[in-house]
């Protein structure tokens, strides 16, 4: 046996030179560089824009002529202001007590309603959205009546709304007297 070591061929025993150093490059040269600029860039301009008002709309139910907002508003105002003075219903000692309270309250909501139909819109827009909000105080009618003469037999029960697609109905219908400065005509909330 041999002690002496197998010699390498050369390509193995020459001096490697160390690599030469990558120029450097400025963060715009770099890709990396480039998509943090750019994702930076488009959230400083997504704020600009939301701010700007551009992106603002006017929400749904948003009536195109205020007349019939300003003429229901001053319809409502008095039928708010007379639900308001009545007794609240903590007052009531009995449930027929409240009952005959809130009968009141009814018969005055019961001639409003006729009175916001008597002054349609002048567009087809704004005719279908009051229509609608209109449609909707009619069933809330009916779960007061309902309500009321629950409370009037007696029984002392909790103030339930009809059941419809897209949830609690009378949100829908506070917000189109928010969204057109009808803060009168909204539900009172006497019940």
């Amino acid at each position: 046996m041999n002690s002496t070591p197998t010699p390498l061929p050369p390509a193995f025993t020459a001096e490697r030179s160390p690599a030469s150093p990558k120029p450097h490059r400025a963060w715009y040269q770099r890709p990396s560089g480039l998509t943090a600029a750019l994702i930076v860039a488009g959230s400083f301009a997504l704020w600009i824009y939301a701010f700007s008002g551009v992106a603002k709309k006017d929400p749904p139910d948003t009536l195109r002529d205020q007349v019939y907002a300003a003429k229901a508003e001053a319809i409502c105002a008095p039928t708010l202001t007379f639900i308001n003075s009545l007794p609240p219903a903590p007052a009531a000692k009995t449930p027929q007590e409240r009952a005959a309270v809130l009968d009141q309250a009814n018969q005055a909501l019961t001639q409003l309603v006729p009175k916001l139909r008597a002054i349609a819109p002048d567009n087809q827009f704004d005719r279908a959205i009051v229509d609608a909000w209109l449609r909707d105080w009619d069933q809330y009618l009916t779960d007061r009546g309902d309500y009321q003469r629950v409370l009037a037999t007696g029984t002392d029960a909790q103030f339930t709304l009809t059941a419809k697609p897209g949830g609690i109905y009378t949100k829908s219908m506070d917000n189109l007297a928010k969204v057109n400065a009808m803060a009168s005509c909204a539900t009172p909330g006497d019940v």
